[in-house]
């Protein structure tokens, strides 16, 4: 539109001006000698004035044409992705739980859970700057907090979900820092519940805080084969953020291998089918502790030998909308006043009922036979997607004790049934994701 309205004044200005030159010339044999030089010098000055116009509509047409090419790089510029990914999940919702040991008995519990929903919300930084061919330097740092109160999570850690950075190579991926042990990463694609409110976390809830401090790590994709392992020279600096009631093991002591720990795993997968197993071993030091989170006392693990071993083997299988999946985890705590162990068992469904509702759920079984303390977990949930970002859901849980048994329907401190009770919760929620 400006280049249409600039060729149009140029045609008005070269009118007038040939208007003029022609009435000048008309009215030239007329005139008095001094009239005709002055005559003259206005005719020149008008076709300085024409030759003007004509070199500057020159000058336009080249400038036009010049355009297109000028913006290319512009347009290139502007479409290149950028290293640097800001991500978040915010999951919260109100929960009601029944059956909850109180000081005199019991009684029901009305909350928002802090620690997780359906996910545990979350807000990261996440880096990939390739600097050569087949090489890129990776980063992230990922900060949790509970969607109650705006806390933050982990202990009150700033980043205390993952930060770490490394070198990412055709043969795979090294980092260090603060990460998730190989254990989770074996079972993030065959226990469909995962990290929800009720889930194995609630009978184990080292599953959702499996991270190691102070570790080196290395993950690889070949294809449809992954691997990694992980080890740390102290797991937990500080007692806030690792596994719950597992005491303070500070690691990283002169001339002691207290408190070190180390992960290995390896999977097979599909877009129909997949398989993996992972080991997970935590050492012991100065204040470690194992608990089992069914009633019982926690274990002292005092001694740099002293071994807390988790084990895992899981798969799963898609058929059309539906994915079945489950697997089995043990647990092996060796320590100098003997020998603990538990069997945990997880399998779940998913089905995807319309493009907007998608409804799961699972079973869930802790048998720890050394202590006498087995429980058996069940969750339905059902998700509404309200857009590609936002996700509401009703979900419903029962748990089933047996006589000695304490353990939890839900995540979080204070809300245990009373020894061999049973609890049924329900909780009703939103999921944002960005």
């Amino acid at each position: 539109m400006e280049h249409k309205t600039r060729n149009y004044r140029l045609r008005q200005r070269l009118l007038a001006a040939s208007i003029g030159g022609l009435m000048v010339a008309a009215a030239a044999p007329a005139l008095a000698d001094s009239e005709i030089d002055a005559l003259k010098r206005e005719l020149a000055e008008q076709r300085k004035l024409i030759e003007q116009l004509l070199a500057e509509r020159a000058a336009d047409k080249k400038a036009q044409a010049a355009a297109p090419v000028a913006a290319a790089p512009v347009a290139v510029a502007a479409a290149a992705p950028s290293p640097i990914t800001i991500y978040g999940i915010i999951d919260g919702g109100v929960e009601h739980i029944t059956n909850v040991a109180t000081a005199t008995g019991s009684g029901s519990l009305n909350r928002m859970p802090s620690i997780t929903a359906t996910l545990p919300s979350r807000v990261g930084i996440r880096a990939n700057k390739s600097f050569a061919d087949g090489l890129a330097g990776v980063a992230t740092a990922e900060l949790g907090y509970n969607s109650d109160d705006g806390t933050l999570g982990q202990g009150g850690r700033v980043f205390g979900r993952q930060l770490f950075a490394g070198v990412q190579t055709p043969y795979g991926t090294v980092t260090y820092g603060r990460q998730w042990s190989m254990l989770f990463h074996a079972m993030f694609n065959t226990d469909i519940l995962g990290p929800n409110v009720y889930a194995l976390g609630s009978m184990d809830p080292y599953l959702a805080s499996m991270r190691y401090d102070n570790s080196v790590a290395w993950r690889g994709d070949f294809g449809k084969l992954s691997f990694g392992a992980l080890y740390s020279t102290g797991r937990s600096v500080v007692a806030n953020g690792g596994a719950p009631a597992s005491g303070n093991c500070p690691g990283e002591v002169a001339g002691s291998n207290q408190c070190r720990g180390w992960s290995v795993m390896g999977k097979y997968e599909t877009p129909v089918w997949g398989i993996a197993a992972a080991v997970d071993q935590q050492m012991g030091g100065t204040g470690a502790k194992a608990f089992f989170f069914n009633g019982s006392a926690p274990i002292d693990m005092g001694r740099a030998e002293d071994k807390d071993r988790r084990s895992n083997v899981g798969g799963y299988y898609k058929l059309g909308d539906i994915k079945l999946a489950g697997g089995w985890l043990g647990r092996e705590v060796d320590t100098v006043a003997g020998t603990v162990k538990s069997t945990g068992y997880y399998l779940g469904a998913a089905y995807d009922l319309t493009p907007k509702i998608t409804i799961d759920g699972g079973w869930n079984r802790m048998s720890n036979d050394d202590q006498d303390r087995n429980a058996n977990l069940y969750a339905l949930r059902a998700f509404y997607k309200i857009d590609k970002t936002v996700l509401a859901y009703l979900q419903l849980g029962h748990i089933s004790n047996s006589a000695k048994a304490a353990y939890s329907l839900s995540v979080g401190a204070g809300v245990a049934p009373p020894v061999g009770g049973s609890q049924t919760g329900t909780m009703l929620g939103l999921r944002y994701h960005f």
